[in-house]
């Protein structure tokens, strides 16, 4: 076994023995009023990638794996953090989230073995995320708590490698030069509030909402802002789909309604975000790699489509993304397809 196969094999490690105690105590309180009667969970499979649109460069792929669980109250450590935001106080059913992920990130020119000087630089990120909210007709908040590592620890290498093979795609050459090996921690905020509402059970209609939030940490920090438009029929009680960081996401917690019952619409909006850190292109906190200078502020127009039938949900997203750094040949598009199932 290589040294760098060795320090990943450890860094994996780390992170599970990092993320293990606390979804043990997630699953232990979450739990312990229904130990003889297990209340079903949504498990989760959400899927990006810049392939959707035809192309292979900056942001260009991230998968997250979630489970999300409804119970009397969401474990007590995330349940303090959560208190400390606005929107939690009132509310006595706070369902939570453990969440894996992974993204990758390259230049645009991944032939290309040097180091890019005026395009980002190639990084990976194996993550961990708990995430507590509330849910209801009118808006939604939500906290989460996120520990991961970004570096050859992170896989990126192997993934991509692996993923371009099956698909015959051109072989990436250019990771001697990604971020070096650095955790992250990240703590975020966010609040949707649905301020027109023409909607009616089994019937066609449509809904305006808007959302804020914050997020902190090594990895992302930045402020964002923005709304979207829902038209369709019998339209329920979410906020759109999930989506991967750094985007404000929807919903991922939707209610399983009877195996004839369904809904479908679609939704349009826009985000922006005034950006204070981005490690994926700025470089390492501390030496490492240096990256590029960032744009400050982003924005991105989103539309896509979603369908939920009794206990399942499929939805897909098509992002437009304006350019990110300093120097960014032009903006980037990729699509974000979910699928979430009661079990």
């Amino acid at each position: 076994m290589s040294s760098s196969t060795r320090f990943s094999s450890v860094c994996c490690t780390i992170l599970w023995l990092l993320a293990y105690p606390l979804a043990a105590q997630a699953e232990e309180e979450g739990d312990r009023d229904q130990r003889q009667d297990r209340v079903p969970a949504i498990w989760m499979v959400e899927y990006e990638n810049d392939l959707f649109a035809g192309e292979d460069r900056f942001y260009t792929s991230g998968i997250r794996l979630s489970r999300i669980a409804e119970v009397r109250e969401a474990p007590s450590w995330l349940e303090s953090v959560a208190m400390r935001f606005p929107g939690f106080a009132e509310h006595d059913v706070l369902p939570y989230r453990l969440s894996i992920g992974h993204n990758i990130y390259t230049p645009a020119d991944i032939e290309n073995p040097a180091f890019p000087p005026d395009d980002r630089p190639y990084a990976a990120w194996l993550y961990s995320q708990f995430s507590t909210g509330t849910l209801h007709p009118k808006g939604a908040d939500r906290v989460r708590v996120g520990l991961g590592l970004v570096g050859p620890a992170a896989l990126g290498r192997q993934v991509q490698k692996y993923a371009h093979e099956l698909i015959d795609s051109p072989i990436p050459v250019g990771w001697d030069t990604q971020l070096r090996n650095e955790p992250t921690l990240q703590l975020a905020y966010d609040r949707i509030r649905r301020f027109l509402d023409r909607a009616e059970p089994e019937q066609f209609g449509f809904d305006l909402s808007w959302l804020a939030g914050i997020t902190a940490g090594n990895a992302h920090s930045h402020a964002t802002l923005g709304g979207f438009l829902r038209l369709g029929y019998n339209l329920p009680d979410d906020y759109g789909p999930p989506r991967i960081s750094p985007a404000a996401s929807g919903s991922s917690y939707f209610r399983a309604e009877g195996a004839q019952d369904s809904s479908f619409y679609v939704f349009v909006g826009a985000e922006g975000r005034q950006v204070f850190r981005d490690m994926f292109l700025q470089g390492n906190s501390f030496g490492g790699v240096n990256g590029v200078r960032i744009e400050r502020q982003v924005g991105e127009y989103f539309a896509g489509a979603v369908y939920t039938r009794g206990v399942f949900r499929l939805a897909y997203s098509h992002v437009w993304r304006t350019r990110e750094f300093i120097g960014q040949p032009d903006d980037q598009s990729y699509g974000a397809l979910s699928f979430s199932v009661w079990w």
